[in-house]
């Protein structure tokens, strides 16, 4: 064990921490197996403040702590790279950080089991995915404004979820980038069997909110830094770093613009002076590629084709409330 000790400490020391992060820089850190605690030079008894994987306060200063499991392979490159994860919950706690112990955890036991919510966050997975390996801003554009239809069903409850990928996520994404910087090959395969495959292939740990916070946290990141999103000057925002990042929502961008523009549309022809003429029936022929509704109002760009008569200039009609066809007005210009 002593020997791991000193083969992460010697890949600690290769790694650039202000590359990662501006200002970030390592702390000291413990390797646990079984009830030994591993430090520099030294090894105490585990004891009720050194276990789990994670920062404590020992000994008057910050301490990052891996617990070996039988999980953990005893390579050196990439244990460093989970104690850098540590080590950055500590920059975290160091820093005018909002959420510095992921108070989340409880509130995304509310999570509803909404069936319609999930799917979107598969969905909005494969999204996040495509966007890192395929360095896509559309997808992740897209990616967003799912997330926004999202939120919209759940509420402010996802914001737990939201939180709890900056708090763990961004300290995977930490790891991962030392992890990059020691070995760009076991970087690759780590991000694609321990992330990619899990967004990519969302099973029952599409459930495990707090477990895939963590993937979609680092992979959002990375996506970020692999577009040249400049997202380390609002670390400290006060709203949790996903929603703050500013990102076009191109759907909401394009709905929009359809809504205005087809209510123009109406407005552009009462502007001028008009007269309602009462239709008792249904039209016949039209063209569907030149016709807008609101409510229970057509607005018909080339006219209308009754059993009687045919229009052939712009109206409006006003339609019977909620049906297809019935007609029991139509609205002409003078």
């Amino acid at each position: 064990m002593r020997d791991l000790y000193n083969a992460v400490k010697a890949e600690l020391a290769k790694i650039d921490f202000n590359a990662i992060w501006p200002g970030f820089a390592p702390i000291n850190f413990a390797i646990i197996d079984g009830d030994t605690a591993y430090l520099e030079g030294r090894e105490v008894p585990r004891g009720d403040n050194l276990w789990g994987c994670t920062v404590r306060e020992f000994e008057g200063k910050l301490l990052a702590i891996w617990t070996l499991s039988e999980r953990d392979t005893g390579d050196a490159q990439i244990l460093a790279g989970n104690i850098v994860h540590e080590m950055f919950h500590g920059f975290q706690v160091t820093q005018n950080y909002p959420m510095k112990e992921g108070g989340c955890e409880f509130a995304m036991m509310f999570f509803p089991d909404n069936l319609t919510a999930y799917r979107l966050k598969a969905a909005e997975a494969n999204l996040l995915a495509n966007a890192y390996i395929n360095s896509d801003r559309n997808a992740l554009d897209a990616f967003f404004s799912l997330r926004q239809s999202r939120w919209e069903i759940l509420g402010d409850t996802i914001l737990a979820e939201f939180a709890n990928e900056e708090h763990e996520g961004m300290a995977e994404y930490a790891g991962l980038c030392a992890l990059q910087q020691l070995s760009p090959e076991k970087f690759e395969k780590y991000v694609a069997e321990t992330h990619l495959q899990l967004l990519q292939n969302p099973t029952e740990t599409l459930f495990a909110v707090r477990r895939f916070a963590y993937s979609t946290g680092a992979i959002l990141y990375l996506a970020l830094k692999k577009l040249g999103v400049d997202f380390y000057h609002i670390f400290t925002d006060a709203k949790p770093l996903s929603v703050a990042i500013s990102t076009e929502d191109s759907v909401a961008t394009a709905f929009d613009k359809h809504v205005a523009i087809k209510q123009a549309k109406f407005d552009d022809f009462l502007a001028g002076e008009t007269k309602t003429i009462e239709k008792n029936a249904r039209f016949l022929s039209f063209d569907p590629m030149n016709m807008w509704r609101i409510g229970d109002q057509i607005f018909c760009q080339w006219g209308i084709g009754f059993a009687d008569e045919v229009v052939k200039e712009p109206l409006i009609l006003n339609m019977e409330p909620g049906s297809q066809r019935q007609v029991v007005s139509i609205v002409k210009r003078k």
